[in-house]
């Protein structure tokens, strides 16, 4: 049997016009080689474990260095079709559907002109038909915050049952997977601010729920302590030495803050800072 394929890509010129009796005009064209031409087609059948087709199960296929080449979706008959694929080289082949594990890798060779054949039989996954809480904590200010501690509890007749406990990142996003359908809470955590506790209702499978907590600053968890010793340039501590404290506020802005003078073994400190950015000056003037 035999297959005819353009040598060329179908081409078109300019247009002129003859105006004028035994005129002549000149059309030329240049022709591009067809890309396709020494290519391959990949096609196959997606079904369930029982035997049952999958309808818009993807279809993808990767080079060896795992960059995508072609991806499809299968109809209603589990059936997909790939053509004009690479031939003479090697692929990876999978495929996917929504409540079904990811397929194992085909390899496959692509011949020139010739059809492949790849099925796929997709398992039952469980993990899909679950539901995640995926959120963020941050300040008043809106800036994320880092390691809060986020622990989910089930809401049961008899009280609550704690079931899960993650932290935020640096970006202060966490996320909370595998849970069905109930009603359950969070409790928010981070140290500095005062705890939230944030209700959520599940109330279907495969159920992304978004959440953003906003923690208030706890000022008497909050504050701090500054300390340290003034040296001169021999290294020896300097006692009575002025030290002036500045707050960096916006546009690096130092604010100054608070005062005090360092003890005989050239220790000062200052407390009950609450937080932010801080920098100090200091200097010891004598009486001539």
């Amino acid at each position: 049997m035999y297959k005819i394929k353009e040598e060329y890509m179908l081409g078109q010129s300019c247009i002129k016009e003859i105006a004028e009796t035994s005129k002549t005009i000149r059309l030329d064209l240049s022709l591009k080689h067809n890309p396709y031409i020494n290519t391959g087609t990949i096609t196959g059948r997606v079904q369930d474990e029982t035997g049952k087709p999958i309808v818009n199960a993807t279809v993808i296929i990767f080079n060896e260095n795992y960059e995508i080449r072609a991806n499809t979706l299968t109809e209603n008959d589990g059936v997909y079709l790939i053509n004009t694929i690479d031939s003479g080289t090697e692929y990876i082949i999978y495929a996917k559907a929504p409540g079904f594990k990811l397929s194992d890798p085909g390899i496959i060779f692509i011949k020139e002109n010739e059809t492949t054949t790849v099925d796929f039989s997709l398992k039952n996954d469980q993990g899909e038909r679950t539901s995640l809480i995926v959120g963020t904590v941050q300040d008043s200010e809106n800036l994320p915050i880092t390691t809060a501690v986020i622990e989910l509890f089930k809401i049961e007749e008899t009280g609550t049952r704690p079931i899960a406990l993650t932290f935020s990142n640096e970006f202060g996003q966490f996320i909370l997977s595998n849970l069905s359908i109930d009603s359950f809470f969070l409790k928010i955590n981070a140290q500095g601010y005062f705890s939230e506790y944030y209700p959520v209702n599940i109330n279907k499978i495969n159920e992304i729920i978004p959440v953003t907590i906003t923690l208030k600053k706890d000022l008497k968890a909050s504050k701090g302590i500054i300390t340290g010793v003034i040296t001169n340039d021999e290294d020896l501590p300097l006692p009575n030495a002025d030290v002036v404290l500045y707050r960096i506020g916006q546009n690096q802005k130092q604010i100054p803050v608070d005062y005090t003078r360092t003890n005989k073994e050239g220790v000062y400190m200052f407390v009950n800072i609450p937080s932010g950015s801080y920098r100090i000056n200091s200097n010891r003037v004598i009486i001539i």
